[in-house]
């Protein structure tokens, strides 16, 4: 049974699926209650790791320029997160296509003749690539967008051979063994309550991030390797932005609030230019890893992308 609750500016609907393997599992589709009949395009984004979807500005702005607006938080995240789970598990990214798929349906239930695009961030960047070459769905797709997809992992190329022996090795000792070092100094360079501009929900979003569970590490390495082996049709645009530097990881310096401090844009932009035959790469000078939460002339830069991307490609 699904369940649908209105606030003030979106509606959510949450729907149940077939029980996993940690038990009942749903996942959570927000609306804008600011879309319209006659508009002609619609986005559908999808969230990052430790994260969930609660950029409203991003919705505002599109939505003001004529662009229905959805998102999903995709199960065991923020609003599909349950109390038996563990947050962000999972053993596969195609664990996640049925949540897409229920997203599409719903979306083109309501407007069958909608121009519908993927809008995914960091790894929800990764997620949506793949789906748009192997989900269900990819050919009611009209393009996809990119804000600093996770297309590789940020370390020195001579550990990035290891990262699988070691995830495979942990797994096979533990299904859910994790990694709990990960830096807080991102989540701090966002929240309001230390150096950032934004207010959000801790448990859904916590300022030092979920452990990373090994097994989830392979689901993401087995998915990058796939998507450098299939190239999306020149018919399909592809939107790919990212920051013009990236910055430390584990410390704070002069430039972790003026750039990305959890990827490499240089992986992004040489894996990402070969995601397909049409990609149109935008450089957002100063960008953050989310570059719509970057200071506000610099967010305004990575919207305007979008939109200009949208309106160009608008049938």
């Amino acid at each position: 049974m699904n369940l649908h609750l209105t606030f003030d500016e979106y509606i959510t609907h949450q729907h149940p699926f077939e029980n996993d393997y940690e038990g009942k599992v749903v996942t959570t589709l927000i609306e804008s209650r600011k879309n319209k009949i006659e508009n002609r395009q619609t986005v559908l984004y999808i969230h990052g790791f430790c994260d969930y979807f609660f950029q409203y500005h991003l919705m505002d702005y599109l939505n003001e320029h004529g662009i229905d607006f959805y998102a999903v938080d995709l199960r065991k995240y923020g609003r599909s997160l349950l109390g038996h789970q563990h947050p962000n598990y999972c053993k596969s990214l195609r664990e996640y296509f049925p949540d897409i798929d229920y997203s599409i349906e719903f979306i083109l239930k309501a407007k069958p003749n909608t121009e519908l695009y993927l809008l995914g961030h960091s790894t929800g960047g990764l997620l949506a690539t793949y789906y748009s070459m192997f989900g269900l769905l990819k050919e009611r797709l009209s393009g996809l967008m990119l804000n600093s997809p996770f297309l590789d992992f940020n370390v020195p190329f001579y550990m990035k051979p290891f990262i699988g022996v070691v995830a495979k090795k942990k797994v096979a000792k533990d299904v859910y063994a994790s990694n709990d070092q990960m830096s807080d100094i991102y989540g701090k360079s966002l929240l309001k309550e230390h150096s950032g501009e934004w207010e959000y929900n801790t448990q859904w979003k916590p300022v030092k991030p979920f452990p990373v569970f090994y097994a989830w590490i392979l689901a993401v390495q087995h998915a990058q390797e796939l998507i450098q082996e299939v190239a999306l049709h020149e018919d399909f645009p592809i939107l790919l932005m990212y920051s013009d530097q990236s910055g430390s990881t584990s410390k704070w310096t002069a430039i972790s609030k003026s750039s990305d401090i959890v990827l490499n844009v240089k992986d992004i932009e040489k894996i990402g230019e070969k995601l397909g035959a049409n990609v149109e790469k935008v450089c957002i000078k100063d960008g953050i890893h989310d570059l719509f939460l970057s200071r506000q002339e610099v967010r305004e830069n990575a919207l305007s992308a979008v939109t200009a991307f949208l309106s160009k490609h608008k049938k």
